[in-house]
């Protein structure tokens, strides 16, 4: 009932059916399933298809981690506030109480609100953010993406095309797939970049493997003339983007912006954003593209924010 309820509410491979995939997790939770608790946390976090209300969320996540929930269990110790019961629960002595103490420590001004960003190029406007996430983030986000990913398309103005200069591949995360973790990773993006989450695409993984790269390219989508989206209306374009290395142990890969002689290669956890509009138009020295992968595999994490609310997808 869990597994069934969880493919209606992503529609991936399986019919889009929310209220009923609502409903099938309602009723798993009646029958006391920890994942679909799990589940139904992300949703109550999300404002999915139900009420918000963070604190009903943390708390369906500790009494699912509670029951035995991996997913639960993995989310408290990345979202806990209190390093003691984390570093006990992580070496698998866990003592009776120990979900809830997790829970407990949860602070959420703390956890989303990030340290300043550093401006570090002018034009196009580059700022990083070092130490944005843990590397126990970034190990959960790419376990959260394999065994997922497709080959990467571009987006011609009309619609995505498969491009020889993009050998990568991607996964993008819907709301269940992302748990309460990526929700609040990106309401610290959001106070971060100064930038709304209305106004965000959902987000993505980039998959590297040895030898893949993006040739130099713009992020900008609306080619002035063409709405696209579903109803072919939107003529929003993007604003900024967002990335944050998942990993670092590979060779190759940098993020180079061609036309200004700057490159970055970030390690595990850091951020980077970039503005792709300058004066309400494409920045034209924001043209970028990333190097080969020399040795290894590269994951990385997009957001791309626009100009307006985004709804075209």
């Amino acid at each position: 009932m869990t597994a069934l309820g969880t493919s209606l509410l992503v529609g991936r491979e399986a019919p889009f059916e929310p209220q009923e995939g609502v409903r099938l997790i309602t009723s798993a939770i009646e029958r006391g399933d920890a994942q679909a608790m799990s589940v139904m946390a992300t949703l109550k976090a999300a404002g999915a298809w139900v009420p918000h209300n963070l604190d009903e969320a943390m708390d369906l996540l500790g009494r699912a981690a509670e029951g035995g929930s991996d997913d639960a269990r993995e989310q408290l110790l990345i979202l806990a506030g209190d390093p003691a019961p984390a570093a006990e629960a992580r070496q698998g002595t866990t003592t009776t109480g120990i979900w809830q103490r997790l829970r407990k420590s949860f602070d959420f001004e703390k956890w989303v609100t990030p340290q300043s960003a550093k401006q570090v190029w002018d034009w196009p406007k580059v700022y990083t953010a070092e130490k944005f996430a843990t590397p126990e983030l970034c190990k959960w986000l790419v376990g959260r993406s394999l065994g997922k990913f497709t080959a990467s398309m571009m987006f011609n103005g009309k619609r995505p095309v498969f491009l020889a200069s993009r050998t990568c591949s991607d996964f993008s995360f819907g709301v269940v797939e992302g748990g309460i973790v990526l929700l609040l990773l990106r309401i610290r993006v959001m106070l971060l970049t100064g930038l709304r989450i209305e106004q965000m695409e959902p987000p993505q993984i980039f998959h590297y493997a040895l030898g893949q790269e993006i040739k130099p390219h713009y992020d900008s989508l609306y080619d002035g003339t063409h709405g696209y989206g579903p109803e072919g209306t939107y003529r929003g374009d993007r604003l900024a983007t967002f990335l944050m290395w998942l990993n670092d142990d590979y060779e190759g890969g940098e993020l180079e912006f061609v036309k200004v002689g700057f490159s970055y290669k970030g390690r595990a956890g850091d951020g980077l954003f970039f503005a792709s509009m300058r004066d309400g138009k494409p920045d034209s020295k924001s043209l970028h593209g990333a190097n080969p992968v020399t040795r290894g595999e590269k994951f990385i994490l997009s957001q791309w924010i626009h100009d307006r609310p985004f709804k075209a997808s």
